[in-house]
């Protein structure tokens, strides 16, 4: 990742708690849930099928092209940047807005490993 992508103001494109649960439900397979939380954080408590990837250490190569990837951090902070250089890299991608948090106000579920 760039500098630019934590410090830009333009915004990335987004997906909503309840959009991406409706998703998840529906279409799941046509997803990829990338969660960029410590993996301590992800351990804790994650969406089911979410796959952890520390921020500062995403592989490219481990993320499949042909899905919609959603990026997911506590806040939609750490997600920001993640989506930016996928989207370079000619990903569909989206971060979940408002984070885990928004997540977990509408009581969507959650897996702890």
């Amino acid at each position: 990742m760039k500098i630019k992508d934590w410090l830009s103001f333009t915004s990335t494109p987004q997906i909503s708690a309840q959009a991406l649960n409706k998703q998840l439900s529906e279409e799941h397979h046509n997803l990829f849930l990338l969660d960029v939380r410590s993996h301590t954080e992800w351990k804790l408590s994650h969406i089911p099928s979410s796959h952890s990837n520390s921020v500062f250490n995403v592989n490219l190569s481990n993320i499949p092209k042909d899905k919609t990837i959603i990026c997911i951090c506590l806040t939609a902070h750490r997600s920001t940047p993640v989506v930016r250089e996928l989207l370079r890299h000619g990903y569909d991608a989206y971060e979940l807005h408002g984070g885990m948090r928004l997540w977990w106000k509408h009581n969507f579920p959650t897996e702890n490993s």
